[in-house]
């Protein structure tokens, strides 16, 4: 749902060389195809481009279309709020220039994050929301309204945009869009995705600053792998505590980690799909060797969500002793975990959910690195690491807890 209306200049403003889009936003709104250009005949069909001609800005995104812009985009659209992780490694002092608006997923999902950029970028709070592409609950006039060049949706949320027939609803009205991924093939999908975001926001300099230190630290912990004594068995307990038991997932996201880093995903072989979750009597036959619960500052979660007593209390502002408790007696939510051997062993851990989701997920890898093979890490402070990548690349201060242990 928009919670803020744009400016009537705005939503009547038209881009140069859009005629074509032009035409087919009037046919959208008014529910016939009569009238408009011949250029719009494939509406519907999977590919997004501008005006006919040379483009000025052209890509391969996540989901092999190729997008075109024929000027630099000015209006930008964040299907995903948690975009902004992203763009705040190109722009810190600015990392919502030519944003629009932005998805809901950011303040409701991550609210200690939001809270920080709220200081750092006030402007944040003047942004409308838009609602999420996976709930369902947007609009293709609400888009039309805000007049974007470009909307960036991650790959989930253009895949259930599909299965629900909003691509066609937008390529019917002349909406560009471009799909990135940080979220299922993170190790895959990272660098392509900051280089698209680099096409769309500039500063490719500093995307592919970070890209190299991305890739030195995802090289470090690959070779290691190779070398490490055994894999241990482990479960990731998707926002543990929070829903209900025991979300994983199938060597994707944190899971494909996991098993990048010198583990053995035990959900691998159980869950069918990208993501699922297993019985709590799965977990309990597995006995793992480790368990590795997502978690965030999901007080308000828990205050909203009957007969869920506790989370693994990690995030930004979050003390380094709560976040040590939380993980002390999370096994204690689900009746069988605390006789665990990953429980009794203390290799239990949290992890900041939100590494899920975004281009610091290289810190999540050497963190679960680190816990599965201890003894080839003692030469890096993973906590020292994450404070410098904050420094260097984001726009709000690194201070909190985003590992715990049991």
């Amino acid at each position: 749902m928009l919670h803020v209306s744009t400016p009537a200049a705005q939503a009547s403003r038209h881009r140069a060389g859009r005629v074509v889009g032009a035409c087919a936003i009037v046919t959208a709104l008014a529910g016939a195809l009569a009238g408009c250009a011949s250029d719009n005949a494939d509406a519907g069909s999977e590919q997004s481009t501008g005006a006919q001609g040379t483009a000025a800005v052209s890509f391969t995104d996540l989901a092999g279309r190729q997008v075109e812009l024929d000027h630099e985009p000015e209006r930008v659209i964040l299907g995903e709020g948690r975009s902004v992780f992203a763009t705040g490694i190109l722009n810190k002092e600015d990392p919502l220039d030519k944003v629009v608006a932005i998805g809901s997923d950011l303040k409701q999902n991550v609210p200690d994050y939001y809270h920080e950029l709220e200081k750092a970028t006030p402007k944040v709070n003047e942004l409308p929301e838009i609602g999420g592409f996976t709930k369902g609950d947007v609009t293709v006039e609400e888009l039309i309204s805000l007049d974007p060049d470009l909307i960036v949706l991650s790959k989930d949320q253009y895949e259930a945009s599909q299965t629900a027939g909003l691509t066609d609803k937008l390529d019917q009205a002349g909406l560009t869009y471009a799909v990135t991924d940080f979220r299922a093939k993170p190790l895959e999908n990272t660098v392509p995705t900051m280089r698209i975001f680099a096409d769309i926001f500039g500063h490719e300099d500093r995307a592919e600053e970070f890209i190299a230190d991305w890739q030195k630290n995802v090289d470090l912990v690959t070779e290691r792998a190779t070398k490490a004594q055994g894999k241990p068995s482990t479960f990731v307990w998707r926002a543990a505590g929070i829903s209900d038991c025991c979300g994983s997932w199938n060597d994707s996201n944190i899971s494909e980690l996991v098993n990048v880093a010198g583990g053995k995903n035990v959900a691998d072989d159980i869950i069918e799909g990208e993501s699922g979750a297993l019985t709590p009597e799965k977990v309990i036959d597995a006995d793992p060797d480790m368990i590795i619960a997502t978690g965030g500052d999901w007080s308000a979660k828990v205050d909203n969500a009957k007969g869920h007593t506790g989370f693994a209390a990690v995030g930004y502002g979050i003390s380094d002793k709560d976040a040590h408790d939380s993980a002390a007696t999370l096994a204690g939510v689900q009746p069988g975990f605390e006789d665990l051997s990953a429980v009794k062993e203390h290799n239990l851990h949290g992890l900041w959910h939100q590494f899920y989701n975004s281009p610091f997920n290289y810190l999540a890898l050497l963190q679960i690195a680190a816990w599965l093979h201890p003894e080839d890490y003692t030469d890096v402070n993973v906590q020292q690491e994450w404070a410098e990548a904050q420094e260097k690349y984001s726009p709000v201060p690194g201070d909190g807890t985003f590992f715990s242990t049991n």
